[in-house]
């Protein structure tokens, strides 16, 4: 057995992983044209709603600004969408606050068990609904709490406290969907076909650079890890084309599909590499030598298909080159087969396996280019995918975990806030609402709390400095906007690249809300420094509750292991599952978490590998089963093949069935593999028909035994353990 380190391909990605995270992530600010309008138009549509606060007279402006912050998208479509969803949340929670406040404003114990009650729902539902959706939902939590709570305070003016927060509110709203259709508009439909052109044309060259080995290994799997963050942004694209018009038909499953196919090409793709470099055998030389043309002509051709902008407005065409592929892929198989009993067995293997996982990787990129013309049909036609939205009891069990989380919280500085009578109690609950609000739905809940709490200290100190050297001298709203708005210009960078955003939302919300709670500046340094104490206070109690009560994704990645190992692969060795759709299934399952997996974990890492590699063992446990009845496999070759098959699915259940402790099952497995192959090359071989199955038979062996090495952290289900 190869220990985990021999693996090169992760050695380098390990490498190449560490450097990225300590140094590359300090220069990574997106300061691309775009981004740039984006941040201009998202400081001037906080100044406008400011301006528009100011002159309504709104005892609380700064959540019209807060808001702009917290709704600034790239895209008009995800700009309307969110801002739908917002308004109905905010309209929804604040008259359901208004509700509970003349209902129980004089039982301040059963005030704050109905609102604790009310975060607790909304996060759970919250957290089981998807995109700006669940984004409305947590939103109608949010202003609940604030209008329930404020309006107790004075149950009187309890409309007007309504009344000014929900127009505040939305106010924010209006001015950044406005500015965002009006100045330099960005569609999500012309986003989303960007998005699908560049992510296939990467996708080509990715495949052209594993079929050639024209990169060094560190270099491949940082291609590896830009091509998956691509994907993650596919389905909220989708999600906000439906709010630009009619001709728009970004159908989800389609999308879906996209995601499916785009994470077995890159897995193919990554195996292909290693595989190919690792061709050093001795006698191997005359399969490589074989090989390399028709690897090189595919890759040429695959290149030339990424850069047809109209390959998926004419996917005939690329029929047409895949048959050619194919047929290329054929005569080389041919050729090798007809080497039996000349060149070494398992040359022989590892070359028909290459040649399979390349037909598998070109199948893989035309059902991309299908989908892709399916999904942007003007037509509306449905790409359908089955095995996605099933109900998962680990899934609800982490809504329901995450809505507990919240209540806990909010609960704990309810408690807080009556007990001390501290005048500016509210702000610390609003601020911890804040931070759960924003920590939801993040498999590192603390890491996301940090950045929150940390940005937003860093906005409220450049407020204060504001306050204190700035704002006496000002004259003038166009005074105080001409200098809003270079103070703005970095956080609304920082908030439209990807890996900034929550920093940037964070500094620039709360560096113009706190410069901006009055229409008529008055320097009271002792307040604003005790509503920032009283905020950040919030945020730390909630960050200890997040500390102490982590919610994560591990108890779904733990369900898909066990299923994947101890239900579908045996169910495909033992004959009684499609070995396509028990791949599609397992792909389904880590797209549902893709979004969840921080790459540059390890652990991550290896249940994302893991899992790729699974699904290919579906495939070659499928072929397995194939030539175990092909009637040209020798007679005790199939009985051997049937035998194997029967022991690996038993082997495969008993690892899954004691995680715990699944190392001897797993040798047992590994054992069986080795023992199969074994077999397999000790047999004499002439070319003919009967050596086509067992060269077949020892290609998807190979693959298999790989897994072993390649994979054992996921087989070991370390990912679960750190």
């Amino acid at each position: 057995m190869e220990p985990r380190q021999n693996d090169p391909f992760q050695r380098a990605a390990d490498r190449d992983c560490a450097i990225q995270h300590a140094l590359g992530h300090l220069f990574s600010l997106d300061i691309g044209w775009r981004n740039i309008i984006f941040s201009l138009r998202t400081a001037g549509a906080a100044i406008l709603a400011l301006a528009i606060a100011y002159w309504l007279n709104l005892d609380d402006p700064q959540w019209a600004t807060l808001t702009v912050y917290l709704l600034a998208q790239q895209t008009v479509g995800a700009t309307l969408s969110k801002g739908v969803w917002r308004a109905m949340g905010t309209i929804g929670g604040g008259l359901l606050g208004l509700a509970t406040v003349a209902l129980s404003s004089q039982a301040p114990e059963l005030l704050v068990a109905t609102t604790v009650t009310m975060v607790g729902v909304t996060f759970y539902l919250g957290a089981r609904l998807r995109n700006f959706v669940s984004y409305g939902m947590l939103l109608a939590g949010y202003t609940f709490l604030l209008v329930a709570y404020e309006g107790s305070v004075d149950p009187l003016n309890a409309w007007s406290i309504a009344a000014n927060r929900i127009g505040a509110i939305l106010i924010g709203i209006g001015c950044g969907t406005v500015m965002g259709m009006i100045v330099l508009p960005r569609y999500a439909g012309e986003a989303l076909r960007e998005a699908l052109s560049s992510t296939f044309r990467d996708l080509t060259g990715y495949v052209a650079t594993a079929l050639r080995l024209s990169a060094s290994l560190a270099v491949f799997a940082k291609l590896r890890g830009e091509m998956v963050r691509k994907v993650v942004s596919f389905d909220a694209l989708r999600s906000s084309t439906v709010f630009e018009g009619p001709e728009m038909r970004a159908d989800a499953a389609g999308v879906e599909r996209i995601v499916h196919e785009f994470l077995i090409v890159l897995s193919v793709g990554r195996g292909l590499f290693v595989r190919l470099d690792a061709f050093d055998e001795r006698n191997a030389r005359v399969v490589e030598t074989r090989l390399r043309p028709t690897l090189e002509a595919i890759a040429q051709r695959v290149e030339e298909a990424g850069a047809d902008p109209l390959i998926w407005r004419t996917p005939e065409e690329l029929r047409g080159e895949l048959r050619q592929s194919h047929r290329e892929l054929d005569a080389a198989a041919a050729d090798l087969e007809a080497m039996a009993g000349v060149a070494p067995f398992e040359p022989l293997a590892n070359g028909l396996l290459i040649l399979n996982r390349v037909g598998d990787l070109l199948d893989g990129l035309a059902k991309v280019v299908l989908t892709e013309a399916a999904s942007l049909d003007d037509r509306g036609r449905s790409v359908s995918l089955r095995h996605l939205h099933k109900r998962d009891p680990a899934t609800e069990r982490e809504a329901l975990l995450l809505g507990i989380q919240a209540a806990l919280a909010i609960a704990l500085l309810s408690v807080f806030w009556m007990a001390s009578g501290w005048s500016e109690g509210f702000t610390a609950v609003s601020g911890g609402r804040n931070t759960l609000f924003l920590a939801v739905n993040q498999d590192d809940q603390r890491a996301a709390a940090r950045t929150y709490l940390i940005w937003t200290a860093a906005g409220i100190v450049v407020a204060y400095l504001a306050m204190i050297f700035v704002l006496p001298h000002l004259e003038g709203f166009g005074a105080l906007a001409a200098v809003l708005m270079p103070i703005l210009f970095v956080p609304g960078l920082m908030a439209g690249t990807p890996s900034h955003a929550l920093a940037g939302i964070a500094f620039g919300a709360f560096a113009i809300s706190e410069m901006s709670t009055g229409n008529v500046f008055v320097p009271e340094e002792q307040a604003f420094i005790s509503n920032a104490i009283a905020l950040l206070l919030g945020m730390v109690i909630c960050l200890a509750v997040i500390a102490a009560t982590p919610v994560n994704s591990r108890a779904r990645r733990d369900r898909s292991w066990r299923r994947v190992v101890g239900t579908v692969l045996p169910q495909v060795a033992r004959g009684s599952a499609n070995p396509d759709r028990a791949s599609d299934e397992i792909v389904a399952m880590l797209a549902s978490l893709l979004s969840r997996l921080a790459l540059d974990q390890q652990r991550d890492e290896d249940f994302f590998r893991g899992t790729l590699g699974a699904a290919s063992v579906a495939i070659e446990l499928g072929r397995l089963v194939e030539l175990g009845s092909n009637v040209d496999t020798p007679a005790d070759v199939a009985g051997e093949l049937k035998r194997f098959l029967e022991q690996f699915a038993s082997s495969l259940e008993a690892v899954a069935s004691d995680p715990a402790d699944c190392g001897p099952a797993l040798a047992r497995a590994e054992a069986i593999v080795s023992g199969m192959r074994g077999y397999l090359s000790s047999l004499p071989l002439v070319p003919g028909p009967e050596a086509r199955p067992v060269l077949r038979a020892g290609a998807a062996l190979r693959f298999i035994a790989d897994r072993f090495s390649i994979d054992r952290a996921y087989l070991e289900r370390d990912f679960a353990k750190r």
